[in-house]
């Protein structure tokens, strides 16, 4: 989406801001073999304010279990648009 940027973010930030606005729904969501990538926002947004990735492998040992679990969280920053030109 162009019309905002992302900063990545701790799993302590993105935890409290979860905790404190339950109200935030999927944007939209992407899987993958072993790669899960979400965004939320408020309903009433026109886009996300944070999304999230999380990468992993299957264990040879124990097929459906996760191993090297990753995670990353981003902040979704709006980029100035100035009206008058639409740009």
């Amino acid at each position: 989406m162009s019309d905002y940027r992302t900063v990545e973010t701790s799993p302590e930030v993105w935890a409290v801001i979860r905790a404190r606005h339950p109200e935030l729904v999927p944007f939209s969501t992407a899987s993958f073999e072993c790669d899960m990538f979400t965004s939320y926002g408020f309903p009433e947004s026109d886009f996300p304010v944070m999304e999230a990735r999380t990468t992993w492998e299957f264990s040879s040992e124990r097929p459906s279990h996760r191993v090297n679990e990753q995670h990353r969280y981003w902040l979704c920053l709006p980029i100035e648009q100035d009206w008058e030109t639409g740009t």
